[in-house]
């Protein structure tokens, strides 16, 4: 796969954001074909395109849309896949995280406006969209978060972290339920107060038993009275209580998927308890 240091990427991932990449191969750009002829190439499986369009579209936050599409989706049942979405007739995809949870309706999605490149047809043609656009979907990727049905076995604590758009499938693995029982916290990092999502949903994911922490790094003149700094640092600060029955949950940048390793081994978290979307 292709890696690259663009912001809220974790390297090596393909597919954790509202962001796009070029398929590994021309073979990976695929033409629609029967669901029996899937094969995997690169870094997943062939995508299979069916004809979709976007039902409702929305502000989401300073650079950020809300995207909606009502559709029945192949092989989605964990918190934290992805798929792409393309133009039709388009040669390059989008990969996006799936924001909705498992058996939702309509399937959602939170997609950050990215302009084109070389390898990326970017965001544009999709985030500048209306109701009822057209475009081409492919079935779900990925295992999510929880790759296993005994990821959790012996935890207690799941520590959540997410910057900018990473919000997407830490929201879907939140609202899926997987994560009942534990005592979860949820580090959610943006730049300013406009730019973070969601926070019409803290409440609700309080009820559902996870403490939100929202972390604001550039709070100057914004009034933020909050978390200030860097998700992992904020963590670090309030300290684990019991690295042995704690994993960690995360999804964003390079930069902070490398701290927050660096923190978990320092508390003793084992690497394997260090859980991203890929």
């Amino acid at each position: 796969p292709h890696k690259t240091q663009m912001p809220l990427l974790l390297v090596p991932s393909v597919a954790l954001l509202g962001l796009v990449l070029q398929p590994p191969s021309p073979a990976a750009r695929s033409v629609r074909a029967p669901r029996a002829g899937r094969v995997l190439l690169g870094w997943g499986p062939d995508p299979v395109w069916s004809d979709q369009s976007v039902e409702s579209i929305s502000d989401a936050g300073e650079g950020l849309k809300a995207i909606t599409i009502d559709a029945a989706l192949d092989g989605f049942g964990k918190g934290g896949q992805y798929l792409q979405i393309r133009e039709p007739g388009a040669e390059k995809a989008g990969i996006f995280a799936i924001a909705s949870a498992p058996g939702a309706s309509p399937l959602e999605f939170l997609i950050k406006e990215q302009p084109p490149s070389d390898w990326s047809p970017g965001t544009g043609w999709l985030t500048g969209a209306s109701a009822g656009a057209a475009l081409e979907m492919s079935q779900a990727m990925g295992s999510g978060f929880l790759k296993t049905d005994d990821a959790l076995e012996g935890i207690s604590t799941v520590l959540l972290f997410a910057v900018g758009s990473g919000i997407s499938p830490i929201r879907s693995v939140i609202e899926s339920g997987a994560l009942d029982g534990k005592s979860v916290e949820l580090f959610y990092g943006a730049r300013t107060p406009a730019m973070m999502s969601y926070t019409d949903k803290f409440a609700a994911w309080e009820e559902l038993g996870v403490s939100v922490t929202p972390v604001i790094s550039q709070p100057e003149g914004t009034g933020w009275e909050g978390c200030t700094g860097y998700v992992q640092d904020v963590a670090r600060e309030k300290g684990i209580a019991d690295p042995k029955a704690t994993a960690l949950l995360l999804c964003g940048m390079k930069g902070m998927a490398v701290a927050i390793k660096e923190m978990a081994e320092e508390a003793g978290i084992p690497e394997e308890r260090v859980l991203a979307n890929f």
